[in-house]
């Protein structure tokens, strides 16, 4: 969707697909189980899978919050380049007006 500039409008972009306080808990829930599965050397390689497997969403969610922020900076910088685009225009056609009517007389 974009507004009367043409700027793209963005709806659920600007919220990461796990909350921060949703992730603080799952990193407590990844850290108990951890600590449970330290104790049983049967489960060591499952140990070893699931700690890879939250290193691996810890990056992703960094990753993610990093380039949601560098869009809402992107984002900005264009209404911001828009606006200026638009008085621009404005200018340029009211030069463009008022030289026509100076031609005129």
């Amino acid at each position: 969707m974009s507004d009367h500039t043409g700027v793209v409008q963005q709806k659920s972009a600007d919220k990461p697909a796990i909350e921060e306080n949703a992730f603080d808990a799952l990193e407590r829930d990844f850290q108990e189980v951890l600590t449970e599965l330290m104790g049983d050397k049967s489960l060591e390689r499952f140990r070893a899978e699931y700690e890879k497997l939250h290193k691996a969403l810890k990056k992703s969610y960094e990753g993610e919050k990093r380039l949601t922020q560098k869009c809402r900076e992107l984002n900005a910088e264009i209404v911001a380049n828009a606006a200026k685009v638009s008085t621009a225009l404005k200018l340029s056609q009211e030069d463009q007006a008022l030289s026509h009517l100076s031609r005129r007389r």
